[in-house]
């Protein structure tokens, strides 16, 4: 082998020694920095959009926030912190006068703790007994009746929380004025529950023919501060009659 093929033999050898180099030591680590970027900046842009989306939702709650905060307030004087009655009462006396009535009476009973009922459990289905010789013709058998809806129940409204106040109420009006009164009750700003409703002739014989004296009994609800008393549990013997639930 002559001088010159040796000499172009070693001269490759050095540049593949060199361009090889070149790539571990130059071209590689860059290529392998611009990945680690790529895969960062792909992270960063996913957190961005998570954020994003986080702060579209706050800006469209925060739109929606005057609507929520009505809700509360309304939900709030519907079933207020404390019994109250005060501003029941104001609510009363503008009713009797928007319905034409004249207030008669009114009473409000000590509150009693507020008690669930359960829904009642289905009887179960009853097999009857066979019988020895002919069989019986088949008669049809009765639909079963539909249940009826059962109570709402939730676990955040207990005794402790909750309680229901009696009230009574006596109007004395024409009947549809009363039946204005009686509607302007469930519908107002306070929960109220009617249990009972009755009529008399009214006892003011001045009165004007047709006047009649109703009586109308109930329930108001509150929600009852944590450290106090929800008020009396009903006990077996008393009249407390306090409902299962109520919905406005």
């Amino acid at each position: 082998m002559d001088k010159n093929r040796l000499w172009i033999i070693c001269s490759v050898l050095v540049m593949a020694l060199v361009v090889a180099g070149g790539w571990f030591l130059g071209v590689q680590p860059q290529l392998a920095a611009i990945a680690d970027a790529e895969s960062q900046t792909a992270s960063v842009q996913q957190t961005n959009d998570t954020y994003a989306q986080a702060l579209a939702k706050l800006k469209k709650d925060s739109e929606d926030l005057p609507a929520l905060k009505a809700k509360l307030a309304s939900l709030a004087a519907s079933v207020p912190e404390g019994s109250d009655i005060p501003a029941f009462i104001d609510q009363l006396n503008a009713l009797y006068t928007a319905s034409n009535v004249v207030c008669v009476d009114q009473a409000f009973s000590d509150a009693v703790a507020y008690s669930p009922v359960a829904p009642p459990a289905a009887a179960p289905a009853s097999t009857p007994a066979p019988t020895s010789g002919a069989t019986p013709a088949p008669t049809p058998t009765p639909a079963a009746t539909a249940a009826g809806v059962p109570p709402v129940v939730s676990s955040l409204i207990t005794a402790t929380n909750f309680a229901a106040r009696p009230v009574s109420v006596t109007v004395r009006g024409q009947y549809g004025d009363i039946l204005n009164f009686v509607s302007g009750l469930q519908s107002g700003a306070r929960l109220f529950l009617v249990t009972s409703f009755s009529t008399v002739p009214a006892a003011d014989t001045a009165a004007p023919a047709g006047t009649l004296d109703a009586k109308v009994s109930g329930y108001v609800f509150s929600l009852t501060p944590e450290g106090q008393d929800g008020g009396a549990p009903a006990t077996p013997g008393t009249s407390t009659d306090a409902p299962a639930q109520a919905s406005k």
